[in-house]
């Protein structure tokens, strides 16, 4: 308690000096807007006794797979020059460089086990939120895309069974005629 009350300068005069430089450093530091978007991913409603559900594997499985394609050089590219992003980098910087620093800009994170937040942070309010709408639909179209084509090779590979019952269907139906013209009035 003594060393404290001797000393105790040494803690007042730090903290002070910390919380009256506090305002004056924060209007240097710049604005940075976040905007985010929660995406619910609905499971199959129909019971399974009926319908068996194509899709499987759960959002968190899903998530990463569509977030490399949405992340992806290409499609960033694309939302830098719609909404013309980085101005400044763009002016004298590489693309390469430009995506990453996007890329470093967007978080997406898994809320639960049916849901997800893609979020985007910038300079301006407007563009952040315009920007996360666009990676909030590009999510949505993705995982639609997914289940689509789910949907698609699982209905091939159906009718491909279909088919081959068909044909030994009608390879037991000739047998059976073969068998019966065989033995007619037996």
């Amino acid at each position: 308690v003594r060393i404290l009350v001797r000393r105790g300068w040494l803690i007042v005069l730090p903290v002070a000096v910390g919380l009256s430089a506090t305002p004056l450093l924060s209007r240097l530091v710049p604005q940075r807007y976040r905007s985010e978007t929660m995406i619910m991913v609905i499971p199959q409603r129909v019971p399974d006794v009926y319908v068996r559900s194509t899709v499987t594997a759960t959002v968190e499985d899903r998530l990463p797979s569509i977030s490399n394609q949405i992340l992806s050089r290409s499609r960033l590219e694309r939302t830098i020059n719609d909404f013309d992003l980085y101005k400044a980098q763009r002016a004298n910087g590489i693309m390469e460089d430009i995506v990453q620093r996007m890329r470093a800009d967007i978080i997406v994170k898994l809320e639960g086990q049916e849901s997800f937040r893609v979020s985007y942070v910038s300079s301006d309010p407007q563009t952040a939120q315009k920007v996360a709408a666009r990676l909030a639909s590009l999510y949505i179209e993705e995982n639609l895309r997914d289940r689509e084509n789910l949907a698609e090779e699982t209905n091939l590979f159906l009718e491909s069974q279909l088919n081959e019952a068909k044909e030994r269907l009608i390879e037991h139906e000739k047998k059976l005629e073969a068998y019966r013209r065989q033995h007619a009035g037996e």
